[in-house]
């Protein structure tokens, strides 16, 4: 029944009596005659159907809404699973219900113990930065795993155009010779690798790319991780993230933009 409806035992009684009413009526067209008789007749009938045909017009949608709705649900499903779409979370940040986004996949880096993970984006700051939710998850997965685990990743160069793009529209009062706030992230992821490679190990290796995308992508052996995102005078923009499994082709249509990017020699820069 919809929010608002009376109960289901209400509706049934109300049917029933409604039923009841409008069957003494027609017994009493078929057994009397005269005109109060039929009166009487008219009157009951009329009453009951009032009361029993909405009731049961009610029953009939709902069943058919129901049905509806189940049929739409399945449809779903069943796009989402060609596609290998196994979740789709409303954004990517946190928030108060405990199955977000955010929590997921700090628990995928946290249960990560072997392997290689693809990650790239416009700075990756979000993963890169002491203060951010994923810092720790990547320090202590790195170190727990003594080398079996290698990130590679990918940011913007700071000469590619998306550069300009995002701070016309991010910052579009910025002083004259003031460094964009784009730049002055992947400065500091830049810097913050730097020092997680000094003290836990040479198990991050990152590039900066012209052809830059403006998505952020998390690729692990068994799921990746999209989340798209618009040039938007405000942020946070909070698009949907979506989790491809491995081997479908939205998993595999995202390694192989990361492993294009990657191998473009002609535009990648090396971060030592």
């Amino acid at each position: 029944m919809s929010a608002g409806a009376p109960p289901r035992r209400i509706l049934v009684i109300g049917a029933v009596a409604g039923l009841l009413v409008f069957t003494v009526g027609v017994a009493i067209s078929v057994a009397t005659e005269g005109v109060v008789w039929t009166t009487v007749s008219v009157t009951l009938q009329s009453l009951g159907s009032a009361v029993l045909f909405p009731i049961l017009v009610s029953f009939a949608y709902d069943k058919l809404k129901e049905r509806w709705l189940g049929d739409e649900v399945w449809r779903l499903f069943n796009e989402l699973s060609d596609a290998g779409i196994t979740r789709v979370y409303k954004d990517r940040e946190s928030n108060s219900n405990q199955d977000n986004a955010q929590k997921r996949l700090s628990e995928e880096f946290l249960s990560h113990q072997s392997g290689e993970i693809c990650i790239m984006g416009p700075t990756l700051r979000v993963f890169f930065n002491p203060l951010g939710p994923f810092y720790r998850d990547i320090e202590r997965m790195l170190r727990n795993a003594n080398g079996a685990v290698h990130m590679r990743a990918l940011i913007e160069r700071s000469d590619s155009p998306a550069v300009w793009e995002r701070t016309s529209i991010e910052e579009p009062n910025l002083a004259a010779g003031q460094k964009p706030q784009t730049e002055r992230d992947a400065e500091s992821t830049i810097a913050t690798v730097l020092n997680v490679c000094a003290t836990s190990g040479p198990y991050i290796t990152l590039r900066r790319f012209m052809p830059a995308p403006y998505c952020t992508v998390v690729i692990f052996p068994s799921v990746a991780f999209f989340s798209p995102n618009i040039l938007a005078p405000e942020a946070p923009v909070r698009l949907p993230m979506i989790l491809f499994r491995s081997g479908s082709h939205g998993y595999h249509m995202l390694k192989a933009s990361f492993d294009y990017l990657w191998g473009h020699t002609e535009t990648f820069q090396a971060v030592p």
